[in-house]
């Protein structure tokens, strides 16, 4: 399954900590975040799937970020070539939980600890001339004939490495 969500790319806050009237403390999400996780809910609505992938799944995540309108044209020209990645915030790490948050609260998986891989160019990148956007693709970590024949078979034998 792959989508794209025409989006700028935000990463995951920090939680915020408060205190209670009765002096407990609580952990929420910052207004801004809850915002931009509905706004991103909302595009990833259409493409949820009828049922949530079962068992190991690996997940690709592109995020494109937009060019800082700051740099001269010669760097601006060589980041949307791809010759430039992104080297400053927000971080890989909580741009892809961000997407794995909204993944899970559309019930696209049971958990966002089925994810047992990325996929190769999972990374950040600058916009190529399409826009900023997220890209992300979901695949079944293993087929379906696999998964069933792994189930049934015994375990092998590890040997150790000989000197």
């Amino acid at each position: 399954m792959k989508i794209i969500v025409p989006i700028i790319p935000k990463a995951q806050m920090r939680a915020r900590h408060g205190r209670t009237r009765g002096g407990f403390s609580v952990t929420f999400k910052a207004q801004a975040q809850r915002e931009a996780e509905a706004h991103l809910i909302g595009l990833l609505e259409r493409h949820r799937p009828d049922s949530p992938f079962l068992g190991a799944v690996n997940l690709g995540v592109r995020a494109y970020l937009p060019i800082p309108a700051s740099w001269p044209k010669k760097k601006r020209k060589g980041a949307a070539g791809g010759q430039t990645r992104p080297t400053s915030k927000p971080d890989l790490d909580n741009l892809i939980k961000n997407i794995k948050d909204c993944l899970t609260a559309l019930n696209f998986w049971q958990d966002d600890r089925q994810v047992v891989e990325y996929l190769p160019g999972t990374g950040k990148y600058y916009d190529d001339g399409n826009g900023p956007r997220w890209e992300i693709e979901i695949k079944n970590a293993q087929p379906e004939e696999a998964t069933s024949d792994r189930a049934n078979s015994q375990p092998t034998e590890m040997k150790g490495i000989e000197s």
